[in-house]
């Protein structure tokens, strides 16, 4: 089964060869779940159960919002959320673009809505 994102409009997949990466929703973090859910137009009653299976990519993160390494550190093999990021509407241009390409993300007339 692949995995899509679960930002509204979204509907980029976890393939083998794709550019993003895919986050889960911080669960333990009750005022940042609740950022999440808001950022995504979710109702503030779901059951934890349901938020546990939602995915967001990459593309709603912007760079900042990922640790970075050190100079002289191996790189991560995997990119990490910083504790304090939140999902917003297409934030990483280069996805959001590679998006448009593939008329994923692109509105009527070829633009990115971000």
């Amino acid at each position: 089964m692949v995995r899509t994102c679960d930002y509204p409009g979204c509907s980029n997949k976890d393939v083998a060869d794709s550019p993003q990466s895919f986050h889960r929703f911080p669960v333990t973090d009750v005022a940042l779940r609740k950022l999440w859910v808001l950022a995504l137009g979710i109702h503030v009653d779901t059951k934890v159960e349901k938020i546990k299976k939602l995915r967001v990519c990459s593309a709603h993160f912007s760079d900042d919002d990922f640790l970075s390494t050190c100079p002289g550190q191996r790189q991560m093999k995997k990119r990490i959320l910083k504790k304090s990021a939140v999902p917003a509407p297409q934030v990483n241009k280069t996805v959001a673009y590679q998006c448009s390409l593939q008329s994923r993300c692109s509105s009527g007339g070829g633009e990115i809505d971000i």
